[in-house]
């Protein structure tokens, strides 16, 4: 009985020195690693921004291949989210949301564990020389439990390697990217525009000459009336129907100018857009065209109109042609 009595004597004391030291624990745990990449911040921070990315490299999104995840806001940018269900003990159910979004600059996301309870997980970007140093970091408060904040100790050991694996994923990922000048697709809302233009039906092997006069008409008619033209020259396929295009060519003015029979004047009203650049000559825009059309497809993302072009260099200044860069448009239905 009396070795019961002192056994007992020896757990109470035991469990008041593992809650009491438990208090004296951290509260708040945080896990940081940081890696270089071998490519421009606006590379990797798009891998982030964009959560349909994390399937390439995040650690705990590659775990259980059948994990069934719903987008929220597209998934691309600050509020935008997904939830997440496995059947995976290490996967388990739970949200994450992108909290803060500054472009090229930091990005934090926000994790609901569900009874497990919540975390941050800060990025930080750092662009020098075409590098860019990512620092990613995990933060929870372990609240009051005793056995949570023991178990903070454990945290080191047990996030860290998932944020290094991440990193390293990252990494492979940003600089294949970089190094095979795939086009970056991200989320652009423009703000109403004017502009004045021609739209005609034109054969497809007919384009560039077609555009060649339409654009000469519009220069001409912008010198004559005196208008000021305040951004670069676009065009608007409105439709495709085999070798023929019903093509508009706009050039964008500060003020709205009555039109004539031939041009027509208006405003293109503000709307989200996916934009991505392409750099080089004309004749392979088809390929950017098909990259953003397979991108709108892997992302479940429906278009809400005709694709634009905005031609961001002025062909008779530049007339290396793998320099020129046009800027391509896909509207899309904004849930």
């Amino acid at each position: 009985m009396k070795l019961l009595k002192k056994l007992l004597a020896t757990l109470i004391i035991l469990a008041l020195i593992f809650v009491i030291v438990a208090w004296f624990l951290p509260k708040e745990i945080q896990v940081n690693r940081h890696i270089q990449i071998d490519a421009p911040v606006r590379v990797v921070f798009n891998q982030v921004n964009d959560l349909h990315s994390w399937q390439k490299w995040a650690v705990w999104n590659q775990i259980d291949p059948d994990m069934k995840v719903n987008y929220q806001q597209l998934g691309i940018g600050e509020g935008a989210g997904y939830q997440w269900q496995s059947d995976h003990k290490q996967v388990g159910s739970g949200s994450l949301t992108i909290s803060s979004s500054v472009p090229y600059d930091s990005i934090v996301v926000a994790l609901d564990f569900g009874e497990k309870g919540l975390a941050t997980a800060p990025f930080r970007f750092v662009e020098e020389n075409n590098q860019t140093t990512v620092l990613w970091g995990f933060k929870t408060d372990l609240g009051d439990n005793p056995l949570y904040r023991w178990m903070g100790l454990m945290f080191e050991s047990m996030i860290g390697p998932d944020l290094e694996e991440g990193l390293e994923n990252l990494k492979v990922v940003s600089e294949t990217i970089w190094q095979e000048k795939q086009p970056l697709v991200r989320l652009q809302t423009l703000p109403d525009m004017n502009y004045i233009s021609l739209r005609e039906e034109v054969e497809f092997n007919q384009i560039s000459t077609a555009m060649a006069r339409m654009y000469g008409v519009l220069y001409t008619a912008i010198q004559h009336r005196n208008i000021e033209m305040n951004d670069m020259p676009f065009a608007i396929y409105h439709k495709i129907d085999g070798e023929i295009v019903d093509l508009e060519c706009g050039i964008p003015v500060t003020q709205i100018t009555e039109g004539t029979d031939l041009i027509q004047q208006a405003t293109l009203q503000s709307r989200t857009y996916i934009e991505a650049d392409h750099i080089g000559a004309y004749d392979s825009l088809g390929e950017t065209h098909q990259f953003m059309q397979d991108w709108l497809e892997a992302h479940n993302i429906q278009m809400a109109g005709a694709p634009m072009e905005k031609y961001l260099t002025d062909p008779f200044l530049v007339k290396d042609t793998s320099q020129w860069i046009t800027a391509v448009f896909y509207p899309i239905v904004v849930n």
